[in-house]
Parts: C-alpha cells; sequence; structure tokens
C-alpha cells in the first residue's frame, strides 16, 4: 500500500478561485456515465489525490499500480475507538479499484493524480454536491392487464 491523501478543493476550484472559502475532499460528478450500476449503486467523485508519483515511477511501478495501492489505503476504514459496537466503515465509501479517467499532474503545491473514482455512498460530508439519480431501476411485479375493448391512449 502507498500512503496518500485526499487534496482539499474550494466548492468551485479554479473556475471561480477565493468565492467560497470552505473547502472539502472532492465534488460528485452529475455527468452521465455509460455503466449498468451508475445512479444505482455507484457514484463518481473526482478528486485530487497527493502522492509523489514520480518518486514510486522511478522505483518501477506502473501507473496502475500506484493508483490500485493508493486506492487500496484510501479504502482503509479507521481504527476502531475503544468501546465502539458498530464496525467502522472507510471514510469515503468503498472506492474501486480502477478509476474511470487519471491524470498525474505536477503545480506549486507538489505533484498530485487527478482522478474520477467510484464510491457506492450517494452522499458524504466530506465532498461537495450528492450523486444523482440518472438511472432508474425496473419497475418489479407483474404487467398491468388490459380488458377487451380497452385502448392506451
Amino acid at each position: 500500500m502507498i500512503e496518500c491523501a485526499l487534496r482539499p478543493m474550494e466548492q468551485y476550484g479554479k473556475t471561480l478561485p477565493g468565492y467560497n472559502p470552505a473547502t472539502r475532499l472532492g465534488r460528485y460528478i452529475g455527468c452521465d456515465f455509460n455503466f449498468k450500476t451508475f445512479g444505482v449503486k455507484h457514484w463518481v467523485i473526482g478528486v485530487y489525490i497527493d502522492i509523489d508519483h514520480p518518486k514510486y515511477l522511478s522505483e518501477g511501478l506502473t501507473e496502475e499500480e500506484i493508483i490500485k495501492q493508493c486506492i487500496e489505503y484510501l479504502n482503509q476504514p479507521p481504527p476502531r475507538k475503544k468501546y465502539q459496537k458498530k464496525k467502522p466503515v472507510p471514510l469515503y465509501g468503498n472506492l474501486e479499484e480502477m478509476p474511470s479517467r487519471y491524470a498525474f499532474k505536477e503545480d506549486e503545491e507538489g505533484a498530485y493524480i487527478e482522478i474520477l473514482l467510484l464510491t457506492n455512498q450517494k452522499k458524504n460530508k466530506k465532498f461537495w454536491g450528492q450523486g444523482g439519480i440518472s438511472r432508474t431501476p425496473k419497475k418489479r411485479g407483474r404487467p398491468k392487464k388490459i380488458k377487451l375493448g380497452e385502448e392506451n391512449g
């Protein structure tokens, strides 16, 4: 596992810098993605991951290996508190192993990865916005019977 952290971002990011001084660790992406469980079981979040990726690339790891090990680190739940009954859950939900898009970048703050991840939490207070519903689940039950002489209109 590679230790990494999510970089805080403002609400409108680079579009309106300084508009809202509050920061969170990512944002829900509202675009329609083409996979079966989008909007039903999985939602897409956009995050920046602080990680010294040139160091790991020079050690011989591939980009995919770096991302998988970092996501594995982010999926770890926090340590259990004393006398805690509930099993701790990961802070950002269960993140999928391989993202849909990623880019390795650097700026004045250091090296980071710009990445779109899948999570199973529809709403998380650590991210801006909330996951929308893009697909509706299939209707359950028997179809309605149509009597003779009635027309659909």
